[in-house]
Parts: C-alpha cells; sequence; structure tokens
C-alpha cells in the first residue's frame, strides 16, 4: 500500500513537469528541478516503505512512520498539482500572480524538508530496507497472519462432513463424478476458483477425504500451496503426505533433497499408481509449471484438484473441467446460518423473536459461507435475545482487529488485495467511489482511471486498451464481478462484493478517499482527503467542507448546490449523475487541472461559455442531460479523447428514449485526439472535419443524407482504427449509397445503420468485413441478395433486420451464419415465411420475432435450431403464437426432442407489456 505513493507521486510528476507552459517562471523559482529531487528522494524511500507496509499490523512506529511519509507525499502532490494548475492559465496571467509561485516555491522547500526528517529517521523507527521482490510485498507479519488463518481454515475443512457443506450439492456431485466416473485415461487437471471465503477449499477438501479413502485411486496427497512457496518446499510436502499411503520409495532425509532428486522419487512413486493430488489456494500458474515434471502422467487416470481465486490459474484446466463458486443464494445462506449458528439445537431453527435481527446479520455476510460461519460461530456464544443480537449486529466490522474469528474473514480477504501490484491496486482502491450494489459501468471507469493518472501507453496499446487489461486482471482475480456483457462477450456492468467493498473503503480511507454514504460520512474529515463522493443528499445535509486537495467530486443522485463545484480547484474528476441541475456555474471553466466532465443523466441544458479553456480535458460525457450544443471554443479542447452527446427531451429522469443528436461547431478537426464521438448531427462541416480524427474508434453520426454523405467515404477511410460506426439518415426519403467507401473500414466490428440503400442493396465492400461481429440494420428495405451478402461473414454473431427486408420469403441455406448467435427480425411488413434448412445457424441461441404480422405459420425446420435456447414472440400474430404455445409441457415425449426452448410471448395491451413465458419442445412443434 504504501509503495504506491512514491510510484504514483512519480508518474504524475512525470506528466506534469513535461508540460512546456509557464517554464520560465518555475525555472525561475527553482519549481521544477526541486519538485524532480523530492520525486527522487521518495523514490529513494520505495524500499523502506514496503518493508514497514509488511509490519503494518504488528509495528505502531511503522505506521505512525508511514503515515508521516504519506502526508509529506501528500504535500508534494499539492505542489505538483498546483504548479500544474498555475501552467494550465497561461504565461500573462501566470505572470500576474507572482504571489502564487512565491508561496508554491515556499511550500516545496518545506515539503522535501519534511521528508528529508523522515527519511533520516528510518533508523530510529527501526524501518529497513525491504530485500523482497514487488511481487512480495507483504511478506512478513500480516501476510504470514492471514496465511495461517488460511491454513487453520483449510485443516478445519478436514473434519467437515458432507451434511456441513451447504449450497453447493450440485457443484459436489459434478466433483465427485470427474473424479470416479470420468474414464479419460490421461493425467486430468480439475480447477475450483471463486473469491476468498466462498468455500472453494471447503467443498474441494470434503469431496478430496471422501474420494482418497475410497478404493478409486491408489495413494492420494493434500497440500496447501499459498503465496509464498517454493518449488522444494511444495514437492516435500507432498512427499510427507504420500507417507500416508505408500511406505516405500520415500527418503528418510527429505529435507536435504535436492529439487532434481524430490522430483525424481516422486516420479518412481507415482509411477503405474492411480493418483490424486490436491493443490490448495494456488495463487499462480507458476506453481504449476515448476513441479508438474514430478507427476508422471502414464494413462492411469490420474486427478490433480487446484483451488484458486483467480481465473488465469483455472484455466490450467480445461473449461468442461472448471468450476466457479459464487457467494451463497438467499435460501441456502439462511441455511447455513442456522446451521452454524443452532448447531446445537435439535432443529436447528432460528427462534422466531430473533428472525428480524438474524437476517439483518446475515444480510451483512452478503452470502459469503466464511463471513457467515465466522459470525454464526460468535451468535451461538451469545444469549438468544433481541438485545444481545442487536448489539452483534450493531458493532459488526469486517476488521483483522476483531475478535471471535470475525477478523478472520478480512485477512483472508485482503490477501487478494494484497496480492495485486500497486498499478492494479490504485485502480481498485478506486473503485471504493461507487455506492453499494452500484453496477460500475466499464467504459466510464475506464476513463477516470485514465484521467487520475493511473494508466499509461504501454507499446503500441492505448491507454484505454491498457486500462481493459488491468479491468480484465481484477475480474480474473475474483476481486470484480462481471454482472453484464456486451454484445461481444465482453464485460459491459460490474460489481463489487459487500464485503470486498467495506475493505476498500477503509483501505481507501488511509489513502485519502473521502465519503458521503446516504448523507452521512463515512470516514472523518481531514485536509488531505483527495475523493468526494455524495451519494443520494439533498443540499442542506451537505457540508462544505474545505477540502482545497480534492482531486475527484462525484455525485449520485444528489440535490448539489452548483456553487460548490467551483470549491475545488484541482479537480481532476467531476462527474455528475442524475444531479437536478440546470446549468454548470462558469467558474468550473477555472478548473484548469479538469480531465473528465461527467453531467450524465442531469438536466444541463448549457456549458459555459469558456469551457474552451479545460485545456486538459479527456472526456466530455454529456450522454442523456439536456445540453443542446456545445460552445464554440469546444475546438481548443486538444487533449479531448471521448466526446459523448446525447440530449434528452424530456426533465423526467424516469424515461430515457426519446433522444436527440447534437450540433457540433465548426473546427472539430482540431481535436486530432477524439477517439469516440457520440451522438452528433451531421452537417458538410462536421462531415468535411472527420478526416482530420485519425485516432477515432466509436463514431455515431444522425442526420445523413445525400448532402453531406459525398464527403463522409473519405473521411472515414481516414479513420483506420474505426471499430463502431453508426449512420442514421435525416428521413426516411433519404437514399444512402455508401459503395464509394474506399478504402472501406474493414476493422470494424460494430455496424449501426437506419435509413433506405441505394437499390435496396448493401455496398459489395460488406464481404470483406470480416472481423465485423455485430450488424443493426432499420428501414433499410433489403433484397434476398444482400442477406446472402452477410450469411459467410466469419465472426457476426449478433443480426438485427428492422424493417429492413422487404422480400415475402427469408430462407437460412445450410452452412450459412456460421456463428450468428442472436438474430433479430422485425417489423419486415411482407415476410409470410421463414425458413431454417438443416445445417443453417448452427450457433443461434437466441431468436427475436416482432410485429411480423404476415408471419403466421411456425418457422420451417425451426427444429433444426439445435441451441436455440430463447425464442422471444413481442406482438406477433396469435395464430403463430398459439400455435408454438401447444408445445408446451411437450417435452420428453419425443425420443428426437435435444432440449427445451423458453419461450417468451409479449404483447402490448392498452399501453402495457404483458408477458407470458413457457418452455416448450422445439421438435414437438412440427410432429
Amino acid at each position: 500500500m504504501a509503495e504506491m505513493i512514491a510510484v504514483s507521486l512519480s508518474a504524475k510528476a512525470a506528466a506534469s513537469l513535461s508540460e512546456p507552459a509557464a517554464v520560465e517562471l518555475s525555472s525561475l523559482f527553482a519549481i521544477r528541478s526541486g519538485v524532480a529531487a523530492a520525486v527522487r528522494e521518495l523514490e529513494l524511500l520505495r524500499a523502506f516503505l514496503r518493508f514497514a507496509d509488511s509490519r503494518c499490523g504488528t509495528d505502531d512506529l511503522a505506521v505512525a512512520w508511514i503515515n508521516q511519509v504519506r502526508n509529506a507525499a501528500f504535500e508534494l502532490e499539492d505542489v505538483v498539482d498546483e504548479y500544474s494548475y498555475l501552467s494550465g492559465r497561461g504565461f500573462i496571467r501566470s505572470c500576474a500572480n507572482l504571489g502564487a509561485w512565491f508561496a508554491l516555491s515556499r511550500r516545496l522547500r518545506k515539503a522535501r524538508d519534511r521528508l528529508r526528517e523522515l527519511s533520516g529517521a528510518k533508523a530510529q523507527y527501526g524501518i529497513l530496507p525491504a530485500i523482497s521482490s514487488a511481487g512480495a510485498e507483504r511478506s512478513s507479519a500480516v501476510g504470514g497472519s492471514a496465511t495461517f488463518i488460511s491454513r487453520k481454515v483449510a485443516d478445519t475443512a478436514h473434519f467437515l462432513g458432507k451434511e456441513d457443506i451447504v449450497g453447493f450439492a450440485a457443484q459436489r456431485s459434478l466433483l465427485m463424478e470427474w473424479l470416479t466416473e470420468d474414464m479419460e485415461p490421461r493425467r486430468t487437471l480439475v480447477a475450483v476458483w471463486g473469491m476468498g471465503g466462498v468455500g472453494k477449499t471447503t467443498l474441494v477438501t470434503n469431496v478430496f477425504r471422501e474420494v482418497a479413502a475410497s478404493f478409486h485411486f491408489d495413494c492420494a496427497a493434500w497440500v496447501s500451496v499459498s503465496k509464498n512457496f517454493t518449488r522444494e518446499d511444495l514437492l516435500k510436502r507432498v512427499l510427507k503426505e504420500l507417507q500416508r499411503d505408500v511406505s516405500a520409495g520415500v527418503p528418510k532425509d527429505v529435507e536435504e533433497t535436492s529439487y532434481r532428486s524430490l522430483v525424481e522419487v516422486l516420479q518412481g512413486i507415482l509411477s503405474k499408481k492411480r493418483y490424486l493430488v490436491l493443490l490448495d489456494d494456488v495463487w499462480d500458474a507458476a506453481a504449476w509449471y515448476e513441479i508438474r515434471s514430478a507427476f508422471v502422467d502414464d494413462g492411469t487416470r490420474s486427478r490433480i484438484i487446484i483451488t484458486t481465486r483467480s481465473q488465469d490459474v483455472a484455466n490450467l484446466a480445461k473449461s468442461t473441467r472448471t468450476i466457479l463458486l459464487k457467494p451463497l443464494p438467499e435460501k441456502e445462506a439462511w441455511c447455513l446460518f442456522c446451521n452454524t449458528t443452532f448447531r446445537e439445537d435439535a432443529d436447528r431453527e432460528c427462534p422466531q423473536h430473533l428472525e428480524h435481527w438474524a437476517l439483518r446479520i446475515l444480510n451483512k455476510c452478503s452470502g459469503l459461507p466464511l463471513a457467515i460461519v465466522s459470525v454464526g460461530n460468535v451468535l451461538a456464544l451469545k444469549e438468544k435475545s433481541e438485545f444481545a443480537w442487536k448489539s452483534v449486529h450493531d458493532s459488526l466490522v469486517w476488521d483483522e482487529s476483531t475478535d471471535h474469528g470475525i477478523g478472520q474473514v478480512s485477512s483472508i480477504l485482503n490477501l487478494s488485495i494484497d496480492d495485486l501490484p500497486y498499478h492494479l491496486k490504485r485502480c481498485f482502491l478506486y473503485c471504493s467511489i461507487y455506492p453499494e450494489d452500484f453496477f460500475v459501468k466499464r467504459k466510464i471507469l475506464i476513463r477516470k482511471w485514465i484521467a487520475e493518472g493511473f494508466v499509461e501507453e504501454k507499446n503500441h496499446a492505448t491507454m484505454e486498451d491498457v486500462a481493459d487489461d488491468y479491468l480484465n486482471q481484477l475480474v480474473q482475480r475474483s476481486l470484480l464481478q462481471v454482472v453484464m456483457k456486451n454484445e461481444f462477450g465482453r464485460a459491459k456492468r460490474f460489481q463489487i462484493h459487500d464485503l470486498i467493498r467495506e475493505l476498500i473503503l477503509s483501505r481507501s480511507a488511509k489513502e485519502g478517499h473521502f465519503v458521503f454514504s446516504k448523507c452521512t460520512a463515512t470516514f472523518e474529515s481531514n485536509s488531505n482527503f483527495r475523493h468526494l463522493i455524495i451519494d443520494r443528499c439533498r443540499s442542506s445535509d451537505i457540508p462544505a467542507p474545505k477540502m482545497a486537495s480534492l482531486r475527484s467530486l462525484h455525485g449520485f443522485k444528489t440535490d448539489l448546490d452548483a456553487s460548490l463545484l467551483s470549491s475545488f480547484r484541482l479537480l481532476t474528476v467531476l462527474d455528475l449523475w442524475y444531479v437536478p441541475i440546470n446549468k454548470l456555474p462558469s467558474a468550473v471553466t477555472n478548473l484548469f487541472n479538469l480531465c473528465y466532465l461527467g453531467i450524465r443523466s442531469t438536466l444541463i441544458k448549457e456549458l459555459p461559455h469558456e469551457l474552451g479553456r479545460l485545456h486538459k480535458l479527456q472526456t466530455l460525457d454529456a450522454k442523456w442531460s439536456m445540453v443542446q450544443r456545445l460552445p464554440s471554443n469546444i475546438t481548443k479542447l486538444k487533449s479531448l479523447r471521448h466526446l459523448i452527446l446525447f440530449r434528452r427531451y424530456a426533465a423526467d429522469f424516469r424515461f430515457l428514449y426519446p433522444g436527440k443528436a447534437v450540433v457540433l461547431p465548426d473546427g472539430m478537426r482540431n481535436l486530432t485526439c477524439l477517439q469516440t464521438l457520440k451522438y452528433i448531427e451531421a452537417n458538410e462541416e462536421t462531415v468535411r472535419s472527420l478526416g482530420s480524427l485519425k485516432q477515432m474508434r466509436s463514431l455515431e453520426l444522425c442526420g445523413v443524407h445525400e448532402g453531406n454523405l459525398i464527403h463522409l467515404p473519405s473521411s472515414i477511410s481516414k479513420m483506420s482504427y474505426l471499430q463502431c460506426l453508426g449512420i442514421v439518415s435525416r428521413d426516411a426519403d433519404v437514399q444512402l449509397d455508401l459503395e464509394s467507401f474506399s478504402p472501406p473500414p474493414v476493422k470494424l466490428q460494430k455496424f449501426t445503420l437506419a435509413g433506405r440503400l441505394v437499390g435496396n442493396k448493401l455496398p459489395s465492400w460488406f464481404r470483406h468485413l470480416s472481423g465485423l461481429m455485430q450488424l443493426k440494420l432499420h428501414s433499410s428495405k433489403l433484397k434476398e441478395d444482400s442477406i446472402g451478402l452477410l450469411s459467410a461473414l466469419p465472426r457476426l454473431f449478433d443480426l438485427s433486420l428492422m424493417d429492413a427486408y422487404e422480400e415475402k420469403s427469408l430462407v437460412f441455406a445450410a452452412g450459412v451464419f456460421p456463428v450468428l448467435r442472436k438474430l433479430r427480425l422485425g417489423d419486415l411488413a411482407n415476410l409470410s415465411h421463414l425458413e431454417f434448412q438443416q445445417g443453417s445457424l448452427v450457433n443461434l441461441d437466441k431468436l427475436m420475432l416482432r410485429q411480423c404480422f404476415e408471419l403466421t405459420k411456425i418457422p420451417q425446420g425451426i427444429e433444426n435450431l439445435v441451441h436455440l435456447q430463447n425464442l422471444e414472440l413481442c406482438d406477433m400474430p396469435i395464430e403463430l403464437t398459439d400455435k408454438i404455445q401447444k408445445g408446451q409441457g411437450s417435452e420428453g415425449k419425443h425420443q428426437d426432442a435435444l432440449h427445451t426452448t423458453i419461450v417468451k410471448v409479449l404483447r402490448t395491451h392498452n399501453g402495457l407489456l404483458l408477458e407470458k413465458k413457457v418452455h416448450i419442445n422445439l421438435c414437438a412443434l412440427q410432429k
């Protein structure tokens, strides 16, 4: 944790000192050289910080020293950001404010003096340089304590009966099948993964004990790997475990045996035997790679089980031999709670008078088995009274210092956070800005990380690509949970488990976060807080703390006084969601360090006229605001990377659609860093300007017509990185001629086209879009030959045709659309015959039919859609829906039935959408 201070400041200083503005003045006051020297001094302390951090759980002096270094580093960061702020004012304005430069010089001198004092006091505090690598940041007291607790929990799992395993019956059955019934002769890896405390060790150890005691395997070994393993130690522990089952071949002096000898001994022992090995709590795939040569593969159906928190480690096993454990649902969580808390009672049931507090306590556990068992053990010792249980509820804090076993929960969960490298750790701690149960949007979080300076470009990858990889790593480490994926299968929304969130809230408080949760200050204020989160408050409830050092302000559904926004001059991120203000104060344009401005889903109608002064602004997100036009000087924002605009018509937050695109001012060709531009009104000047935006990745254009379409092919052809494109015509009379795109945007992954095409056919270059994964066509009036053009696209898995096909018959022949998974057909007025020939759409998972009023017969060959899981019928003819629903409950009556399909029938009635869901057998529809 502490090491992040030095690393973060070093990166920020490097960026700020590279700015050319006000170099003369800063040189005059020796600020640039002073900051650079201070950062070098802080860098020299990194090894000492790492050592002190490893002792934070047991050494009060180390804690005190780190806190003082952190404060000194914060003061240096203030100097760096103040320097950046003054430089952003321009040379003339800076000259008029010499007093600020004198004051900054004095602050820098004091910060450097304080840093030198702390560096000199290292010996006094007993702080030594750490000799371990960055990968072993928490090696000693704290990490060792947590590892000890993990092993204690694992040892306990050996003595739990089958009846103690709650909520994982299906997973247990699957494991038993893979270990005892699978006839695969080769040595096979089985992986069970999930977040800390979810029950991996308990489940797998219970299965291991039962199988190892049976006749299925000749010998078995259970070994806890943990983070800080050595290959020799791991192999020695495997050998000792095997001594239980194998008497011959184990050397007496195993402690002195070399790695090579250990491998040879193990190979000799395991040769021609069917063995079972459990490697518990594996943190790194390297653990397996370094010892796998010892485990012979001679066709005896041997099995190796791995438990891990990391998806990367779980990927060592085949996907068909991998189990992901998730927190328990409500019913199973209650069962485990009662089994633990009332284990001495015959019925193991919660008394009625305690149910209220029991449910509230259980809710704090968020389905995590380790937490449920820990708190259950505490309650088992308490008096069975409402007062006693209310006291437990009110004092329940997931903290390592908590008594009665509660602290072991945070210790085990903290291991996952401690294992993060510094660049992931600071990104993850930043996630504490989000309220409880909030769905975190991937792109927004990425843009905030970049604005905060947490991400740097690597090789040829953009900062967005690097940040996307960071997100994936946090998911793979079971720290972020994916709750929604986009059309490409990429994570779109994330959530943080409540207990993990509590831990990072506690940690981020130490790192300078300040959180208001539902109008209640979560942490005490101080002058160094960097981040303020205001969640669902009225303006009268919000104090006006003096936070000159604030770097980011996040408002969620809050009645915010707009004048507050100009109080924090060093802001880097300003993000307002569902905040009912209609105007940003003009003072916002004095926030020269601002890199992210979000006013999504607000009532703001107008942006300040001097917005162009924010030269560092990277993201302007005004989606679903009421902004009608942009100030003309926005073209001065040459650092702008993402511009998202879509105006809501009504001030009612309950309704989003319909929306309207926004007109851009002239001169957009200056914004050469733009990667995202949505949703803008096309005019001739705008379309011409697009040709200068060569970094564009995602573009959405509305109001396209024949006049401005002339220049569009030339502009698009210059966007060699373009991945997502949307073109919406001005009205139904416009005919879009896209044939002249040369070269075509061959890197497109997502294409949305709303408008009639010339000749009612797709341009010929569509056949070259080998990377296209999603295509949405609206009002395109296509003929059958255009469908044939699309059918061979190798990666197209999401296709929508809405009022986009004119023929009466649509036939999908064998072999077409080889990877298509989603197909939407809607508003096809002439369609009366739909046919799926055998071998077509072999991967189709979801079929949606909407308002095709001439389609009254069941699609011919629908039983050929062997992987169809969902069929959705929205406002379709009653004749069709009735025929399909007759297949309800017919599964099992036909020998050729492979599976059932969920059919959702939707019908609009008096402005309400009525839904009926049934299960049918596709084969039964044609019988």
